[in-house]
């Protein structure tokens, strides 16, 4: 665990350093919810209905921070997959899966944790006082983080369908469009018809997004307990699913070099 700790920290410093790419996502962050803002307080105003962005926007910021947030870990192992990096890493005293998943992490607390710091002074500036208590606050923030944790996960598994395809491109853009529809990413699903919503529930951008998110303005012990229980659930499955597809892969680069 030291091996992967030491990585994780590497991996923090390298994306901390980075002070460009930072300033970019900041930056960006800042005009999406400065837009949508504009647009909750023109509706709020249409339907009579106070503090309707406020709500929203808070939603929309914890959102963002698990979306932006992704290193794109999908890419480095698809590339590793295809040009046979990880083959070099099959003899030596560490996993492969989790060195990469050790630095995708890293790489995303530091943009998760600057966005939420930034994010939250803005959407306070805006909006004023939060939908939730501020004791909650704690317990939705580490809630979101662990969903950008499994959102991590998820994306590993479509790196490591790199093993059958020639490209992950299209699937990754399929995953990504799909945790904005699906996962309520930008709008809450309680806006959707039920239908939808029963879809929805069926994938696991449901739960650690949407249900995760919803803590925002809709915080309950149940809730918390739900959404914990599915994520869990999702956790177990995505994993099941990684080690399978990791043990095929070893085996293919054992059989044929690489």
């Amino acid at each position: 665990m030291n091996k992967y700790g030491s990585l994780f920290w590497i991996s923090f410093k390298q994306a901390w350093s980075k002070k460009a790419n930072l300033s970019g996502m900041l930056f960006f962050l800042f005009i999406l919810i400065f837009i949508y803002n504009c647009l909750w307080e023109a509706i709020a105003a249409e339907s009579m209905e106070a503090g309707l962005n406020r709500v929203f926007i808070w939603y929309l910021l914890f959102a963002e921070m698990i979306i932006l947030s992704n290193p794109k870990i999908d890419r480095t192992l698809f590339d590793d997959i295809q040009s046979g990096t990880m083959a070099y890493y099959i003899n030596k005293p560490i996993s492969f899966f989790f060195m990469r998943y050790a630095e995708a992490l890293g790489n995303m607390s530091v943009s998760f944790l600057i966005m939420g710091g930034f994010g939250a002074v803005i959407t306070l500036v805006l909006t004023g006082t939060p939908p939730f208590e501020w004791w909650q606050f704690p317990i939705i923030f580490a809630m979101c983080f662990g969903s950008s944790c499994i959102n991590v996960l998820l994306y590993t598994t479509v790196g490591l369908c790199g093993l059958w395809l020639a490209s992950i491109r299209t699937l990754g853009m399929a995953v990504e469009r799909l945790a904005f529809i699906l996962g309520g990413a930008i709008f809450p699903l309680s806006i959707y018809p039920d239908w939808f919503i029963d879809i929805a529930k069926w994938t696991p951008f449901y739960s650690f997004y949407y249900l995760t998110i919803k803590l925002v303005y809709d915080f309950s012990w149940a809730n918390l307990a739900e959404t914990f229980l599915l994520n869990t659930f999702w956790v177990v499955l995505i994993s099941t699913f990684v080690v399978l597809t990791y043990k095929k892969l070893i085996k293919r680069v054992n059989i044929y070099g690489g």
